[in-house]
C-alpha cells in the first residue's frame, strides 16, 4: 500500500510538469509515508530468498529516491529536459547548468547542493566548442 501510495504522489505532483505547488505536497506525502514505512514489519523471518525483506528494503530505497527527487525538483526554479516547471518556465543556465546532489541527514529534509557539468569541448573551425552545445528544447 505504501508503494502504490508513492506511485500515485510521485505520477501526481512530481511528474514532468510541476510547481512549487504540486511539488510541495509531493513532499509532504513522501515524509508521511517514510513515517509509516518506518514501522513496517515483515512475516518472513527465513534467510534464504526472503522476498518479503527484498521488498521492503527495495521500498525504503525507493522512498529515499522519491525524496530526494522531489527536493532536487524544489530547489531547481527553471525548466530543463523533463523537468519542466510551470512556474519557472525558462531555463538557468548561470545558476543551474549543474548536476543536483542530494545529502541526507537523519530525519532532517535532504540539503541539495550541486556539482558543476564537465563539458566535453572539440576543436571545430580552429575554435574550441563544446561537443554539445546548450540550446533550448522545444517539444
Amino acid at each position: 500500500k505504501i508503494r502504490d501510495e508513492m506511485q500515485t504522489t510521485m505520477m501526481d505532483h512530481c511528474g514532468v510538469y510541476r510547481t512549487a505547488e504540486t511539488l510541495t505536497r509531493a513532499r509532504d506525502d513522501i515524509a508521511a509515508l517514510k513515517a509509516r514505512y518506518r514501522k513496517v514489519g515483515i512475516q518472513d523471518r527465513g534467510t534464504v530468498f526472503n522476498t518479503n525483506l527484498l521488498e521492503v528494503l527495495e521500498l525504503g530505497c525507493l522512498l529515499d529516491l522519491a525524496e530526494a527527487t522531489v527536493a532536487a525538483a524544489l530547489a531547481r526554479t527553471e525548466s530543463r529536459g523533463a523537468h519542466s516547471r510551470e512556474d519557472f518556465p525558462d531555463r538557468d543556465d548561470e545558476r543551474f547548468f549543474k548536476h543536483s546532489v542530494i545529502f541526507f541527514n537523519g530525519d532532517a529534509q535532504p540539503r541539495v547542493e550541486y556539482k558543476d557539468v564537465d563539458v566535453l569541448y572539440v576543436e571545430k573551425d580552429g575554435e574550441r566548442k563544446p561537443k554539445y552545445p546548450l540550446e533550448v528544447r522545444k517539444y
